[in-house]
């Protein structure tokens, strides 16, 4: 007989195709690659079963832009490091998920002497302990930090606003996750793009309710990463 701990719902995304910038030999730091994704999102599924609505589960079409916009946006190195940043975005991004497994397939990685090369993790909610600061316009919680980039979600509170400090040479990534925010007076879009940080963002809140961003900030690709003429043994 099925106990409790045994039932695990699914959502499944099998293959999903990026082409993006990822790995350590020069010409992977000057060429974009396909790389592919396999995800296994771990959740309750049984509300949206009676509901049928999609605020009671992911969207899974959000959650392959979301991954698309990240990989392409970062340029990784380590396949590994993706693989981390992934899943601290997904579970800071959609707060119903409880564990997940990604795999990232680099099928040109080891070309005429494997089919692919790839990393594989899981991952559960307890294993990224969010970091969360309260400020009188809302709340900053950050998900990840390294020395690569910082994953960070702002929560904004209805009628605030939030001046964020830029800096030069760093770049972010950034979408909305909910209510009705602007960014220096333009509508912040669902989508992910790309902003500068040279100058600080002012992030407002017009509506009645708590509005939330998303952001991945890094800093600018080295020069010796587009140049160079030495290669690496490195498979990730």
């Amino acid at each position: 007989m099925l106990t409790a701990a045994d039932v695990v719902d699914r959502i499944l995304i099998e293959a999903l195709e990026v082409e993006c910038i990822v790995g350590v030999r020069p010409l992977e730091r000057r060429r974009k690659q396909v790389v592919r994704l396999d995800l296994a999102l771990s959740l309750d599924l049984s509300g949206a079963g009676k509901t049928g609505r999609i605020t009671d589960t992911v969207d899974y079409a959000r959650i392959a832009d979301e991954v698309s916009g990240l990989l392409r946006f970062r340029e990784y190195q380590l396949i590994e490091v993706a693989t981390e940043e992934l899943a601290a975005m997904l579970f800071g991004v959609h707060p119903m998920l409880q564990a997940l497994q990604i795999r990232l397939e680099k099928p040109e990685a080891l070309r005429g002497r494997a089919r692919s090369a790839s990393v594989e993790v899981q991952r559960a909610r307890a294993q990224f302990p969010v970091q969360i600061s309260r400020d009188p316009c809302g709340e900053h919680e950050v998900w990840l930090s390294t020395h690569e980039a910082r994953l960070e979600i702002f929560r904004v509170a209805p009628q605030a606003t939030w001046e964020v400090s830029g800096g030069a040479g760093r770049r972010h990534l950034e979408w909305s996750l909910a209510g009705d925010l602007t960014r220096d007076g333009t509508p912040l879009e669902r989508d992910p793009r790309e902003r500068s940080t040279t100058v600080a963002s002012h992030y407002a809140n017009r509506g009645l309710a708590m509005a939330a961003v998303f952001r991945c900030e890094c800093l600018m690709p080295a020069a010796s990463e587009t140049s160079g003429d030495g290669d690496s043994s490195s498979t990730t």
